[in-house]
């Protein structure tokens, strides 16, 4: 990285409230497009959990240890937050394009390897207790959803170039049409023929598939979210191929490779396993305790990522807006604190709603009605930790905006398994069942927990890694932000 020069480029700081409006006007559809997102997750889920609690849990479990593998993946999609958005500040746009054919060539790179390590990592199932039939289920249901995982990185790919221009309604469009299309295909692969006679349409001999048939659903919508994007992508490619031009700064050559987005993402993608792997892990010791425990984790999980959403909607906008900062020479103290704080506000929201809907949230996804209580009890100790879990996602936006991602992994590394997950496996187990998980055993005596409290201390521990997450990032970008900052 070079010093980032504050000569031409500098700029007027934004007031307070003009910086609110410009996160909020980036934020706003980057947010309905993730709410979009993960509206297909919930209506897998409602689909399935009416058909089978087996395929409702293998599916579940399959996103987890599938979205794990996939995490190096998002991280290379993120590197573009800092890559792009700093070189559309420093006017560089074909430094912005070229980074973007940079991450397209190493998430083909990456795909295959992903996909093996999901399907290798449903062989440690069985040892967390987890049932031979929906171990079996939930491999089907990453081979079917195999195919999408390339289309959905190559999606983000897409989507994060564009968000650096500022062009955030082709993601909007893209994920709203996915939607139906992954809605009429998850009907249809999961219910056969009952999708049909439900329409009053004459059946044709479709096969019930399950979680496989989610799965393949999941990569017929990759398709419809990809296309989009692309096209609207494709209209922001520079004619002049040399556009370094002379109101530039920083890095000189327009030339960024597979191995310098490497350099940004993986770290990225580290600290997004560090997250995505703690909640996947929780999800294998939710297992344990049945496919009822695994079906309300699930369903919990699945209403808190909806909510979540809106956080990292204005992750993304905070992260362009301090990229943008940084490349223009200016600081992005301002930026990143207002993002921090707009965050922490939008997730009050899901609190309110997890206060005092959880059961009737939970009946949406299940009929099972101990499934419903446990989903409740679960979506209560969510309502806790969701302010904490939109400084989290904001903050380490702000990070990725200024390029400090190794910093941000090595954060979550300590909040999420140096404190939430000893937390949740005493909290879960006790210290009277604890033999395999030393030395949270200790931790257990210590909070007095012998007997256990089940899925619910995992979701305990959990919201200890998620404050403990927001606080230190937080902590980091204000001792960042004091100086100037180095531009990618």
């Amino acid at each position: 990285m070079t010093a980032s020069s504050t000569s031409s480029l500098s700029r007027t700081e934004p007031t307070i409230r003009e910086e609110i409006r410009a996160i909020a006007k980036l934020s706003a559809p980057i947010s309905l497009a993730q709410v979009a997102l993960v509206a297909m997750g919930l209506v897998d889920t409602a689909i399935l959990g009416r058909e089978s609690v087996d395929d409702l849990a293998a599916a579940g479990l399959a996103r987890s240890v599938g979205f794990a593998a996939l995490s190096f993946g998002l991280g290379i999609a993120a590197a573009l937050e800092p890559l792009a958005a700093q070189a559309i500040g420093a006017r560089q746009p074909n430094r912005a394009w070229k980074a973007q054919t940079s991450a397209f060539a190493a998430i083909a790179i990456a795909w295959p390897l992903m996909v093996l390590g999901s399907l290798a990592s449903t062989f440690l199932l069985p040892r967390f207790g987890v049932e031979a039939t929906v171990v079996d289920r939930a491999r089907l249901f990453l081979l079917g959803q195999a195919p999408g995982q390339l289309l959905f990185l190559a999606f983000l790919v897409a989507k994060t170039f564009l968000q650096a221009h500022g062009n955030t309604s082709p993601a909007l469009v893209a994920t709203g049409a996915a939607n139906v299309v992954n809605f009429i295909a998850c009907q249809l692969f999961v219910r056969g023929d009952d999708a049909l006679r439900s329409l009053h349409l004459p059946p044709i001999g479709l096969p019930k598939l399950g979680a496989f048939g989610a799965g393949c659903s999941s990569s017929v919508a990759s398709l419809a979210l990809f296309g989009v994007v692309w096209m609207a992508a494709r209209r922001f490619r520079p004619t002049d191929v040399s556009d370094a031009g002379p109101t530039s700064h920083g890095p000189s050559s327009d030339e960024v490779g597979v191995r310098q987005v490497l350099a940004v993402g993986l770290p990225i993608g580290f600290q997004m396993l560090a997250e995505i792997g703690v909640f996947s892990m929780c999800a294998l010791h939710a297992g344990e305790f049945g496919a009822r425990a695994e079906s309300a984790h699930q369903i919990a999980l699945g209403l808190a990522s909806f909510t979540f959403m809106g956080a990292l909607g204005v992750s993304a906008g905070t992260a362009v807006r301090v990229g943008l900062a940084v490349g223009e020479g200016r600081s992005p103290r301002r930026i990143g604190l207002v993002g921090i704080g707009v965050g922490a506000g939008v997730q009050l929201f899901g609190a309110l709603i997890f206060t005092f809907f959880p059961e009737f949230l939970a009946a949406r996804f299940s009929q099972d009605p101990a499934v419903i209580r446990l989903g409740g009890q679960l979506l209560y100790i969510a309502a806790i930790f969701q302010l904490f879990d939109g400084m989290q996602a904001v903050a380490g936006g702000a990070l990725r905006g200024v390029g400090d991602v190794h910093a941000a992994f090595l954060l979550n590394v300590f909040s999420h398994w140096c404190v939430g997950y000893p937390i949740a496996l005493a909290l879960a187990y006790g210290s009277g069942d604890l033999s395999r998980y030393n030395p949270s055993k200790y931790i257990a005596i210590l909070l007095h927990t012998h007997d256990g409290l089940g899925v619910r201390g995992l979701w305990i521990g959990l919201t200890a890694g998620l404050v403990t997450v927001a606080l230190t990032m937080s902590g980091r970008f204000l001792v960042l932000s004091r100086r100037t900052i180095a531009r990618l």
